[in-house]
């Protein structure tokens, strides 16, 4: 994998962002959005999800991912000179981890897996059916606790990885190749991993996409997907 990687770095990432959006395609025309809300939420019917820390660090986030992947994509594209992204792909790398480890650190306790997680990972948390059966959840249902740890682990990696490229010891000077193309392959792997939870936020679960316009949901959502979860 790392080989063909290296030879077909732009193949490979045209193939995982264009397969992705057709699956979601191929999704979303098979079993539509999930939607619980009527029209018209009042005031009265919104719950807090995300504290206002919480809120300013999922835009950065996303901000700085968006960011971070289209350098990262730009510095795969052959026969452009666009060394000088480098240092700031580094640097706003390096920025972008310590906002989201911090963010992620503090949903620790919320990512923990109970065993209400089970019956909605057996059933898949009803995304491959019509059942209007709620499933028992926590603050993040299962799938969000899986999505949770992947990428905490995925962005280790990316940090990792661009650490030895940049500042690698002597030892492994002649290895920077393969960490180069790791660190490749693991910003594909997050993008893919984006690109899921956004249409999930958006597309499938539309009543949830509020959550970036102050940090509110409604209350029927969080009854229906977070039933465990008392929101503040």
């Amino acid at each position: 994998m790392i080989d063909f990687y290296a030879e077909h770095k732009m193949l490979v990432w045209i193939a995982a962002i264009s397969l992705s959006i057709a699956g979601c395609l191929l999704y979303y025309m098979t079993f539509g959005p999930h939607t619980v809300s009527g029209k018209g939420i009042g005031p009265g019917t919104l719950v807090r999800r995300f504290g206002i820390r919480e809120w300013i660090s999922h835009w950065l986030m996303l901000l700085g991912f968006l960011t971070l992947a289209a350098t990262g994509f730009m510095q795969v594209v052959p026969g452009t000179a666009l060394s000088h992204l480098g240092p700031f792909h580094g640097w706003l790398g390096f920025i972008f981890f310590l906002i989201a480890l911090i963010t992620l650190l503090g949903w620790v306790p919320d990512a923990l897996f109970k065993r209400y997680d089970w019956p909605w990972l057996l059933k898949m948390g009803g995304y491959f059916s019509h059942d209007p059966k709620p499933l028992a959840a926590g603050r993040f249902n299962a799938g969000q606790k899986i999505y949770y740890w992947s990428i905490l682990l995925v962005l280790i990696g990316l940090l990792v990885s661009a650490v030895v490229m940049e500042h690698g010891s002597h030892s492994l000077a002649g290895r920077k190749g393969l960490f180069w193309c790791v660190h490749g392959l693991l910003g594909c792997l997050a993008t893919i991993m984006v690109i899921g939870h956004g249409f999930l936020s958006i597309f499938v679960n539309p009543d949830s996409a509020r959550v970036l316009r102050d940090g509110r949901v409604s209350k029927a959502y969080t009854d229906k997907h977070h039933s465990l979860w008392k929101a503040p």
